[in-house]
């Protein structure tokens, strides 16, 4: 009887398994296309073992997702049918007949990745860009792309309706020239650290000629071939910036004139001035920015008061380095504007006392500030000669802040910081401090008990971090 029932329960576990095998194979192939969209070409390629059916059902895919790290398995050349020859070369021959000579159906998105391949003679980028073109593809990724000498992108690029995301990082030149519109539909833009421009005019023509560009992605590591970066735009709402300012031939003026711009992430220590327009739809702004080759430190932080900081007024979250505080602290006068929508603030970086009296200028002049982070190593304020005590107390000590977080410190710093805000900051709801060293914690927690014979709450601490809660 008990044999019976176990012949009887692998007879339905087999009518299952040909009943999900049958269901499997009965998908219309452009159902089993889009399935395989989500899976990189290398998967893609394997499933065509499955049955005699799957054998080119991968080369239909919309989607072709080639990296060069995968290009290291036998398995892979193995799959594709290539004999053993050189990796690099089995790679870019791979791109090749993949994209240029394999099939001429729609590509809704082509990812190169060529990272850690080393340099090449670059002949192949042209003719991948064209062939992506002509198979209006949608969102073109070709990263890690290093030739031997750099390539001017070919112009059927500009041309190029159905383009949406466009991710280069590749030995390139860009040169365009003086053109009513490019990239008509081309919302998405990021020029990683191997792309340069061929001249200013090239740069600026690129960005106002683009005219749905909501998002903009700069990187570059030393010389961009530019003296002046101007980034005028009606269309953008996010800029992210990076230079990393190893050469003193770098962009010297950076221009942004972006009136709809309502996120700007920048990260720069190279350039010798900004030249900013009032940004009224700002919303978010993350500045990390200085000058090492500065040889006037007062002129350029009084400059960037004025031609920067002055013209994010209208922010709602900010965020400012150890570098960027550093640069503003040696303005001759703290001149700021009221940030009357601002209602997040984080400092990070280290926190010296000499730019304390900075950093109580803008509690000052954030008058609805709800959350206050502090990230990085905090001195002593005394022992850098500047007392926490101020004469006014911000108002949004007074009536908004709620949240307050320090991570890191010296002790007697964070206690400093600690005493303070918890004497000041009236509508305080949570206080968190985070620390590496458990003794510190340790004494902390000993040094804030007393607060609470004044004030209901409660206080926690685990793991490295101290939670001091007030109802």
């Amino acid at each position: 009887m008990l044999t019976n029932n176990k012949r009887q329960n692998h007879k339905k576990q087999a009518e299952v398994s040909d009943s999900e095998e049958d269901r499997l194979s009965k998908l219309p192939e452009g159902i089993i296309t889009q399935i395989l969209s989500f899976l990189s070409t290398r998967e893609s390629v394997r499933t065509s073992i499955l049955s005699t059916r799957w054998k080119y059902i991968w080369s239909s895919v919309p989607a072709l997702d080639l990296t060069y790290s995968d290009f290291k398995s036998k398995a892979y050349c193995r799959d594709v049918n290539f004999q053993k020859r050189n990796i690099i070369d089995n790679f870019l021959n791979v791109v090749d007949r993949l994209l240029t000579g394999h099939g001429q159906h729609v590509l809704d998105k082509v990812h190169i990745d060529g990272s850690s391949s080393g340099t090449h003679d670059g002949s192949h980028i042209n003719a991948w860009i064209c062939a992506a073109i002509k198979r209006n593809v949608r969102k073109l990724n070709l990263l890690g792309l290093d030739s031997i000498k750099p390539h001017e992108l070919h112009q059927t690029l500009l041309s190029s309706n159905a383009l949406v995301v466009l991710k280069l990082d590749l030995n390139v030149i860009l040169n365009f020239p003086m053109t009513s519109t490019c990239f008509p539909n081309l919302k998405v833009l990021k020029l990683e650290h191997l792309v340069t421009f061929k001249d200013d005019t090239s740069a600026q023509n690129l960005i106002s000629s683009c005219p749905v560009l909501e998002d903009l992605f700069i990187s570059r590591n030393g010389s961009h071939n530019l003296r002046i970066l101007n980034l005028t735009s009606w269309s953008l709402k996010k800029l992210v910036l990076r230079y990393d300012g190893t050469s003193e031939d770098t962009v010297q003026i950076i221009v942004i004139d972006i009136p709809a711009l309502e996120t700007l992430d920048i990260e720069d220590v190279g350039t010798q001035e900004y030249v900013v327009r009032d940004l009224y739809s700002i919303i978010n702004a993350k500045l990390d920015v200085s000058n090492v080759f500065c040889d006037d430190p007062i002129s350029y932080g009084t400059r960037l008061f004025e031609l920067l900081i002055k013209r994010i007024f209208n922010v709602k979250s900010l965020q400012l380095s150890e570098r960027t505080m550093l640069s503003l602290s040696h303005s001759n006068s703290y001149n700021l504007p009221t940030f009357r929508n601002l209602t997040y603030l984080k400092f990070f970086g280290c926190c010296y006392g000499w730019k304390l009296k900075l950093v109580m200028e803008f509690l000052k002049n954030s008058p609805i500030l709800e959350v206050l982070r502090f990230e990085g190593f905090i001195f002593s304020y005394k022992e850098q000669g500047t007392p926490l005590e101020s004469d006014v107390v911000p108002n949004c000590l007074t009536s908004h802040l709620k949240t307050i977080e320090i991570s890191g410190g010296s002790l007697e710093g964070i206690c400093e910081m600690v005493r303070y805000f918890l004497k000041n900051a009236k509508v305080l709801k949570e206080l968190t401090i985070k620390t590496y060293y458990y003794e510190d914690l340790k004494k902390l927690k000993i040094d804030c008990e007393d607060i609470f014979k004044h004030r209901r709450g409660s206080m926690t601490w685990s793991d490295g971090k101290l939670a001091i809660s007030f109802v």
